[in-house]
Formats: C-alpha cells, structure tokens, sequence
C-alpha cells in the first residue's frame, strides 16, 4: 500500500525525528543552497523581475476574484476541443471520478507525470484500493515509490536520498515492477538516470492511459500547460489513448497573454532556470496528434472556501514554485516529511491549515509555528504572498482555539492566573513582591530547574531571576510627591483586549448545496467574492519588459550562448548548405534511420544517405522507438532564455516526432527568432498543441547533478539557418 503523511503528530515531534538524520542534514544544506545560487543568477539577468512579481500577483487576484465566470469560461473551450470537465468538491469525489475513468478504459495500470494535486488528494491510495497500478514516471517521484517512501520537496522530491541510497532502492526494488536495474549499476547519476530510462521506456510506450496535473490553465482558450524537464511529463502527455488531467481551481489563468508572465516567473523561482527543457502546451483533443481523450478534473478540496477566509486568496496565488523552501531556515534543517503533508515549507505551513479548515488535526495546528518569520520566503515569492504575515495571523487563530479550551490546558491555566493578577491592584503588588523575594534569594544566579509543568520551558534555558526591587519600589522612593494614583486603578482583564471569543477554525461559512459538484463550488466562490472587498479586482498592467532591443545578429549570438548553456549543439548554415550539414549531423550521431514530417521538403534530404521515412501514414509509437533521429522545423525560436518552440505547424508534425528518437535536430530561420518571451506568445495560436524546448531533457533530481537525456531525446543538434 502506498504511504501517506501522518497528520497526528505535530510539527516539533516530526522535526525532532528528522534533525537526528545527519545525512538529510547534509542533502538539504547543499541543495537548498545550490537552487538559491542558481535563482539569483538568473533573476538579476531581468531588469524588470518586480514588474513581472507585481504582474504575477495582480493576475492571480484578478482570477481569483472573478473566478466563478473564468472556470465557467474554461470548461466551454475545453469542452469546446473535444474535452470532458469534471467538477470535485473534495478528495474523495476527485478519487472516484478518476477511478470510474480509468476502470471505464479497461486498464489495470496508468502512468503518472509528478502531480501536487495527485498527491494532495493521495490518489496513488486509492487508485490502488481498486485494483489499479499507479507507475510514477519523474524521476525522484520513481525513487520516492519504489523506496516506500515520501515526498520532500515540491521541486525535488528525493532531495532527502543520496546517491548510494538510489543506487541500493533501484537494485532492490526495480525488478519487483518491471524491467531490473543492471547488477553492475554504479552510483554515478548518469547511470542512475539511464537505469531509470531503460525501466520506464516500455511502460511510456504501452501505456494507454496517463494522469497528469498542470502547471497553468487558460480559460479563454482552455489550453492546459504543464512544465517539466525531463520529458516523462511528454510521454504521458502524448502517447496514452486516455489523458485524465487533475487540475485545482486557482491554477486558472484569464487570458494567452497571462501566459508571458507566469513562463519567466516560474522556471527561474523553481528551478533557477531561464526555461525548464520542455514546456507542454494543449488543448481538449488533437485527432491524430495525441491522446484521443481527454478529461478535466477540476479540485475544489477547501481551495473556494478559503477565498472567503482572512488572507485566502493570496495564498491561493501560489504557482507552486518552491522558492520559499530553498529559502526557508527552518525547512533547511528539518525537511519536508516534518511537515506531514505533500506541501512543506512556509508555504505548505500557509496554505495546508487554510485548505483544512474545520477537519485539522494537531499537525496543522502546528505548522503556523514552522517558521522563524525572517521573512526570506516573501522575498523569493515570485507572486508576492506576505507568508509571514499570514503566519502570525494563523498563530493568533490557534491561540484562540486553545482559549476555548483552557481549563484544560496547563499554558493557559498559568495565563488566567497571570490575567486575574494583572486585573488587580493589591494581586499585582503582591506578585512583585513575591518575585523581589525570589530575586533576593536567588542572588542573581538563574533559575534552571522550575516546577512542573513550567520544568518543559526550564529543560531547555534558563529562566530569568527577578530584580531584587521592583521599578514601583524604586520610583516610590525617587519620587515620593509623584501621584501614585494611577497605579491603584485596576488593570482591565486581558479578555477585553483579545478578538471576539469564537472558534475561527471552524467558523466556516454555510454553503448553499446543490445536486451537482459544480453548482455547489460556484456557489462558494460567488458567496466568497461577494464579501471580498477586491473581488473584481483589475487586469495587470504590463509594465515589465514588452520587446527586446537586440539587433538580429545578438539575437542569433544570445540563443547560440542560451544553447550551448544547455548542452545543445549549435550550428550556422546557409540554405545551401543544409542539405550536407545534415547528413553530417546524422553521420556524426551515428544515425541510421530518420523520421521527418509529410510536408518536409524533399531537397533538404538530398545527401541524406539514412533511411528516410516520412510520418505519412502515421508510425506507430513502437515504430518511432525504432528510429534514431527526427529532423523539424520550428515556430519561434526565444534568444533569452534558449527556448525553441515547435507548434506541429510547417516541417513539424506530430509533438511524437519530436520526442521518440533519441536524436532531435531543429532547423531555426532568422526570421523565427524574437528576443523576449513576450515577443513569441503573438506569433502562437493557444489551441495549437505546442512543445517549449530549451535543450535535451534533463533531470538534477540526483543530488542537483544535472544529467541530459533521461526520457526525451538525449541529442539536441540546433541548425541556424542564415539568410
């Protein structure tokens, strides 16, 4: 049975536990610090990353304060393209629905790209409840299930795992699921990686039914996006007859044009990358050019009911990026299975005790207190969520809850007793003198050891001695014709200075039911907007960086550096000259076999002496696994951040073409290439099925080694066609 966090013990028990593990320690001090590095290079090569900050964040309140029309907006374009929309209330209904879709299929068995929303629902649980394998396909997700283990970071989920510890979880447990790890298998990370490739392959090419999350979706067109680097997010995109995407709510963007934004913010606060390698973009159905279904599982699980909570909707505008972990002290020290629950950090701190409202358990009562408020995760929230702030207000909701139950409650049965002294007069004085008398028996020497149950606060420091005279005492004497009158005036209980004594834990608003999922989540975010002050609040204004400046040959000069950066292979070339610089290409790679779109023109091919077969008929995924190399065209070509982007549009194809074979060449004209990723989204239609390509694929989930090649192409040769 897969495991789940356990929700009963709070924070400090699980970070106790996890602060004896050394080598954990050890993992999280390098990684943390390695992605922190990482991100602040590539942040300040953005002269305009707070206007793009203030962007992310006015977007996201804008779809969350018109998110009743926008999801409605979305399941008509998704419908629109051939998808289906489901609508899930809680967790058990998401579960069901994908259950029933993918027993409906006939399937015992499905392939999943890294989901949060998966995992927040715990569906691998109950897919397994009813007879159906769940094979995670990223990476650390892989190493995470085969060891029987947990998640612990949203980025990186085996950052807790070295490589020894890989190597030993891939020999023992590989065979048990498919195809074994080699016997002689090292610990190198490429090894490591390729053993993974080899045990995943079949399974990505068999497969017929995938289950996603998405990273973004977009309401006027009703495109999903999801961002990935290591091509496993593609194949299970793209090869599985069924795709069943499992998407919360808040992931809504309004418009195409939201999309430049979130696509510069993201992969820079994540993985301290201009781009991520690849970048999946589609809408509904494509006859022919992937999955032939397509549904939608739209989550609601606590996501509209804390619209209406203090502070809700700026936690809802997280993007999942995990920059406030890389940042986080205390997450640094502790790791992520402390906080018990797929989402840890400060911002799973924020946002677990939002969603759970009314069902928390000691854990999340807990998490409000997992931080030191330093405040560094606001800082490097690429959305602007004031965590700390809204730390300090959940820390006071826990406070009140306890309140309710203080007779029950040694810390606050030592604050009545401290109240009802502060309320009186002759009780205070009586109080000061008592700790005059300590203070002169003590010495000055500290108090250690305290009865119980103040002894759990002297355990672990000294307790502070009274002054031998009190500032009363010594101002009676320095001021005897003062008028002491004010001091004889009761001090008002603390009671009358606290809020309105209520339970805001479960304090949650009625909803008006309904007989379907959708009405009932449509009605909670309208009744949440209703009361929200900023609930149709604007569009962002765009005041960060709209167009480049760059002349055509430092366009050409930026993406050849961006390429090379990512261990692509650059070329420059005249029309003439392309015909041969392709068959070198090949010859190099040792390429024996291509495969290219119906419409390639036949004069590029010339002098290539390789089997040539065109995708007219469409081949067989088995087919493409048996060819080395595929020769595209592409759409747009960014010089910033090194992205190519292929839209199945002119010498393209099928997105298959591009990610079977192990060899990718992309042939780029001049007039393709822009200087901004602003500059590239006009030049796109939303509903055409497109792939964001910055260099072979990639993982650094081994110890943040990079490695190329891990379920893409492991080649990527770029041709820059001059005119």
């Amino acid at each position: 049975m897969s495991r789940v966090f356990d929700t009963e013990k709070p924070f400090p028990k699980l970070a106790k536990e996890a602060l004896q593990d050394q080598q954990l320690r050890t993992n999280l001090a390098h990684a943390t610090t390695t992605i922190r590095d990482k991100r602040k290079r590539v942040v300040a090569e953005l002269s305009d990353w707070e206007e793009l900050r203030d962007a992310g964040a006015a977007i996201k309140d804008y779809v969350l304060g018109n998110l009743d029309t926008l999801v409605v907006e979305l399941e008509k374009n998704v419908t629109r393209h051939g998808g289906v929309v489901h609508w899930a209330r809680d967790a058990q209904e998401a579960n069901d629905i994908v259950v029933a879709l993918v027993k409906a299929t006939g399937e015992k068995s499905v392939v999943k790209v890294k989901s949060m929303a998966t995992a927040e629902i715990e569906l691998n649980v109950a897919l397994e409840k009813n007879g159906i394998t769940a094979y995670e396909t990223d990476l650390a997700e892989l190493i995470v299930q085969l060891g029987d283990d947990l998640p612990s970071h949203i980025l990186v989920p085996a950052i807790h795992k070295n490589r020894s510890q890989i190597r030993q979880i891939f020999l023992d447990e590989m065979g048990k699921s498919g195809l074994p790890a080699p016997s002689n298998l090292t610990d190198e990370p490429a090894d490591l990686a390729a053993a993974a490739r080899a045990h995943l392959r079949d399974r990505f090419l068999s497969a017929k039914v995938g289950i996603s999350g998405a990273n973004f979706i977009i309401a006027d067109s009703g495109a999903l996006v999801v961002v990935e680097s290591e091509g496993n997010g593609r194949m299970c995109l793209t090869l599985p007859e069924t795709l069943i995407s499992v998407v919360g709510v808040e992931k809504l963007l309004p418009d195409w044009q939201s999309l430049e934004v979130f696509l510069q913010l993201l992969p820079r606060s994540s993985t301290g990358e201009r781009m991520n390698p690849y970048t999946s973009i589609f809408s509904g159905v494509t006859p022919g050019n992937g999955p032939s279904a397509f549904h939608l599982v739209l989550l609601d699980n606590g996501r509209t009911s804390a619209l209406a909570e203090p502070d809700g909707r700026d936690v809802l505008r997280c993007i999942r990026c995990s920059a406030c972990l890389n940042v986080c002290p205390v997450y640094e020290r502790t790791g992520g299975h402390s906080y018990g629950n797929p989402y840890p950090g400060p911002i799973g701190a924020v946002l677990v005790p939002q969603l759970r409202r009314g069902e928390r358990t000691p854990l999340e009562n807990s998490l409000p207190y997992a931080s030191s408020l330093c405040g560094a995760c606001y800082e490097a929230c690429p959305v602007k969520i004031e965590i700390p702030k809204i730390l300090v207000r959940l820390r006071s909701e826990v406070v009140d809850e306890k309140r309710r139950d203080h007779a029950h409650n040694p810390e606050l049965v030592a604050m009545s007793f401290v109240e009802s002294s502060f309320s009186s007069s002759k009780k205070f004085e009586g109080a000061i003198r008592l700790g005059g008398f300590i203070g002169r028996l003590r010495r000055g020497k500290p108090l250690r050891h305290l009865p119980p149950p103040l002894n759990k606060w002297s355990a672990t420091r000294d307790a502070p001695v009274p002054s031998k005279e009190s500032f009363r005492s010594w101002f009676k004497e320095t001021h005897p014709s003062s008028d002491n009158a004010a001091t004889k005036k009761s001090l008002s209980p603390l009671r009358k200075l606290m809020p309105e004594n209520r339970n805001p834990f479960n304090d949650k608003k009625k909803v008006t039911t309904s007989s379907s999922a959708k009405d009932a989540i449509l009605a909670t975010i309208a009744e949440a907007n209703d009361d929200a002050h900023e609930s149709k609040a604007n569009r962002a204004q765009r005041n960060y960086l709209l167009a480049g400046t760059r002349s055509l040959d430092e366009r050409v000069e930026l993406l050849k550096d961006r390429l090379i950066d990512y261990r692509a292979s650059v070329t420059e070339s005249t029309s003439a000259e392309v015909p041969a610089l392709l068959q070198r290409l090949l010859e190099a790679r040792g390429a024996s076999s291509v495969v290219v779109s119906a419409d390639f023109p036949d004069g590029l091919l010339q002098e290539v002496r390789a089997t040539v077969r065109r995708d007219e008929p469409a081949l067989s995924t088995s087919e493409l696994d048996d060819i080395d190399a595929t020769i595209v065209g592409c759409a747009v070509a960014i010089a910033q951040t090194g992205t190519i982007v292929l839209d199945s549009g002119e010498l393209q194809g099928r997105r298959a073409l591009s990610l079977v074979p192990d060899h990718l060449i992309v042939l780029i004209n001049d007039d393709q290439i822009v200087e901004l990723v602003p500059e590239a989204l006009p030049r796109l239609r939303p509903n055409d099925p497109q792939t964001w390509i910055s260099g072979p694929s990639a993982t650094s989930d081994i110890e943040l080694e990079r490695i190329e090649g891990v379920h893409g192409p492991r080649i990527l040769d770029v041709v820059l066609v001059r005119s």
